[in-house]
């Protein structure tokens, strides 16, 4: 039975360092955008201050990080052009670190398998990256390149553990749907309740064992 294989990303397809702080923020943004000092650290106040919110409350939809970058510049009466802004995100999360971000191979692999297999492999992500550059990210990080989309939040709307987020990236006509992840609360509990298979992974010690057992693949 062909099934979708919706697998997380951070802390299970992708390991990451903590995050670079505020400081480190701003010293980027005044050094990407060519910004003051006082006006990087009020735009990263505000784009960071509301993208915290968002995630720290699991009904609230997140917002498109892009977006609140422009109408933060152009509060401030900074704009700057898109590309201009990707970089200066880019660089701000810390994807030019190369010990920043690490492939966990053993899931890397089950997408691989998983794929082979002859099941629709997907990809499902509350970040802060969006689309373009979490695929620049997987790609820089060698990802395998079998998955078929990706929903990632942070360009705007549901977040994972809303039912809905589910429903868009599970869409279609499958005889199973599988969840692979790391959290419980965000990944597992929010699947299991509309009928999904779920395989969870520990970050410290990641066995794709139990979802090969699931697909006997």
């Amino acid at each position: 039975m062909a099934a979708v294989v919706v697998f997380d990303c951070f802390d299970t397809l992708v390991t990451s360092a903590p995050l670079p702080g505020p400081d480190v923020w701003t010293a980027t943004l005044v050094r990407t955008l060519d910004l003051d000092p006082s006006e990087a650290g009020a735009v990263v106040r505000s784009v960071f201050g509301t993208l915290y919110a968002a995630m720290s409350d699991r009904s609230a939809p997140q917002p498109a990080t892009m977006d609140l970058l422009d109408a933060a510049l152009r509060e401030h009466g900074v704009p700057r052009e898109a590309a201009a802004q990707e970089r200066a995100l880019w660089r701000a999360l810390g994807c030019e670190d190369p010990g920043q971000y690490r492939l966990c191979e053993p899931v890397a692999e089950a997408l691989r398998r998983v794929a082979d297999a002859g099941h629709t492999v997907r990809l499902l992500s509350n970040c802060y990256l969006p689309s373009p550059l979490m695929r620049r990210l997987l790609e820089r990080l060698r990802a395998p390149e079998v998955w078929d989309r990706g929903v990632f939040t942070a360009d705007g709307g549901p977040k994972k553990p809303d039912p809905r987020v589910f429903h868009d990236i599970g869409d279609g006509a499958f005889a199973r749907r599988v969840m692979v992840g790391d959290s419980p609360e965000l990944d597992l509990a929010p699947a299991a309740a509309l009928g999904w298979d779920t395989v969870r992974v520990d970050p410290a010690a990641p066995d794709p064992r139990p979802l090969y057992a699931l697909l006997r693949c």
